[in-house]
């Protein structure tokens, strides 16, 4: 068999690869893995690949040893010791693919037996939490412990006493946890932004609860805020907090409570002088501070029951013998619907916004035909509707009548302000629903 010069050098750079590649293996492997207890078997692989390799370079070593034939550029090799050569490289390649495997095999062995999770052994005292940091833990001490495994109390250092006043503990001295001091001032003396001469702080994690305290001299008197306020030193001044009612630098200015408007959108303040004021109520409301509100105050009608809501404004989803126009309080007939449905509904068009309170209804004149329940919905547009909610966001379901005759008035929870205004049947007595109808506004 001929093999060109070239192909034989491709042969031993392969070689000359394979070999260095097998002994960083080697190498890598033995190191990491001298503790191990597949150190034996990894071994007995390392040594296999070795011979095999000692047996490659010395076949390639005779083959380069013969004098080739020159022949058009050709090399006379013997083709059985070629093909022994190429079966023991392939053999070597697969010898190598299952050392690296094996390396990878114990490096994920070691991986694992050293990840620990530190807490195991409960290293945090006194009720510390143990957190796993990978190789090592961290401790989350209670209050009054402290260190790596919370094993130290914890101490505050006593501060010195402040300027013009004394402390409760020898500055400098230790103190355990929870310990309390207290900063007093001399006669005359306050501590700043305080209305008393002491001050309390308590030792917590390695520190107080509060600074060391200036003590600045007295400046307050009676007549600071005119008294109608608190004196308070600051350093190098005072201040007033005032009283209700008073206001300026030294709270001698009376102040009008109006600006705080207690009534709201519900009334009118007017101030009596002093702190006194007064509040007119809207008519729906009521109370020192028009807090309530209440609709039986409120009596004028939209128009229903006299005429002033034309005919055409009442509109119904259907209607049986008597139309929608004679939805009317007290009318004679009234609106009738035979075989009624929760679709089925009645709607005003008060032809401009109108605040409403109230509905009060009736059956139909007939003698049995009423609505006993019915929700209403309300809006600016007829397609833009919606219902009246409860204390708790549900729809209000309003209790209707129980006979044809009387009138019901219902109040609803707070003013309602819209143009339409519709009534939606829930339940009916019989067959038919009847209703008269009238709405309640607290203005003309």
């Amino acid at each position: 068999m001929m093999i060109s010069r070239r192909l034989l050098w491709i042969l031993l750079m392969g070689y000359i690869t394979s070999k260095g590649v097998m002994s960083s293996f080697i190498d890598h492997y033995m190191s990491m893995s001298s503790s191990s207890n597949q150190t034996s078997s990894a071994n007995k692989e390392t040594l296999r690949a070795q011979m095999n390799l000692s047996h490659f370079t010395t076949d390639i070593e005779s083959i380069l040893a013969e004098k080739p034939r020159e022949t058009s550029h050709r090399c006379a090799c013997d083709s059985t010791k070629f093909a022994q050569i190429h079966t023991e490289f392939e053999m070597i390649n697969e010898t190598l693919t299952d050392i690296t495997a094996k390396l990878e095999s114990l490096n994920e062995l070691h991986y694992y037996a050293t990840k620990v999770d530190q807490c195991d052994h409960m290293p945090c005292k006194n009720g510390g939490t143990c957190i796993n940091d990978g190789n090592s833990y961290i401790c989350n001490c209670t209050d009054g412990y402290e260190g790596h495994d919370c094993t130290s109390t914890v101490h505050c250092v006593v501060p010195p006493a402040p300027n013009n006043g004394t402390v409760s503990q020898p500055s400098g001295q230790l103190v355990p946890y929870n310990t309390s001091i207290t900063y007093r001032c001399n006669d005359k003396y306050l501590v700043a932004f305080e209305v008393h001469n002491f001050l309390v702080a308590v030792c917590r994690q390695n520190k107080w609860t509060r600074y060391t305290p200036v003590c600045v001299f007295d400046d307050c008197n009676p007549d600071s805020c005119s008294g109608r306020g608190t004196c308070i030193n600051q350093i190098g001044r005072t201040i007033c907090e005032c009283d209700e009612g008073y206001e300026g630098s030294d709270c001698s200015v009376q102040s009008n409570p109006c600006d705080l408007f207690p009534c709201g959108e519900r009334g009118v303040c007017i101030w009596n002088g002093g702190t006194s004021y007064t509040c007119r109520c809207l008519v729906e409301f009521r109370g020192y501070d028009c807090e309530t509100y209440d609709a039986n105050l409120c009596a004028h009608t939209v128009g229903m029951e006299d005429g002033r809501v034309e005919d055409g404004d009442i509109s119904a989803s259907r209607s049986s013998n008597h139309p929608s126009y004679r939805a009317r309080l007290h009318n004679s007939y009234g609106w009738e619907i035979y075989s009624a449905n929760i679709y089925d509904w009645l709607q005003v068009d008060l032809k401009k916004n109108t605040t409403v309170v109230a509905v009060a209804s009736q059956g139909s004149a007939s003698g049995s035909h009423y609505v006993r329940s019915y929700k209403i919905a309300y809006g600016f547009a007829p397609n833009a509707l919606q219902i009246i909610k409860d204390s708790n966001g549900e729809d209000l379901i309003f209790q209707g009548n129980s006979n044809h005759n009387t009138v019901v008035r219902n109040n609803f929870p707070s003013p309602v302000t819209a143009r339409y205004f519709r009534i939606l049947l829930q339940s009916w007595n019989g067959n038919y629903g009847g209703l008269r109808l009238e709405y309640y506004s607290c203005y003309p």
